[in-house]
């Protein structure tokens, strides 16, 4: 049996009331850390330009975590999206 404008309406309204309802006690969505992460590798590089070998080394290894926090962040952001629009096909 068809639905009606009216029902595809009501079921429309009632999906964007379950949307609306589940963003009001959604957490906050960070803001890109790829800008901060850049500094902290830039001020790294200043650092590690000085000579020091240890310096040096620690540097690439501070470096490596910071490209492993940055791929991990766009990982969440994917999957947050990813999930986001599940929700409103399932609300």
């Amino acid at each position: 049996m068809p639905r009606t404008n009216a029902k595809r309406a009501k079921i429309t309204t009632e999906k964007r009331i379950k949307i609306e309802t589940a963003k009001l006690g959604a957490p906050k969505v960070p803001g890109h850390t790829c800008p901060s992460i850049d500094y902290v590798q830039e001020m790294l590089e200043q650092i590690a330009e000085r000579g020091d070998e240890w310096a040096v080394n620690q540097a690439s290894f501070v470096r490596d975590i910071l490209e492993y926090v940055r791929i991990s962040n766009d990982e969440l952001r994917s999957s947050s999206k990813y999930w986001y629009d599940k929700f409103k096909e399932a609300a």
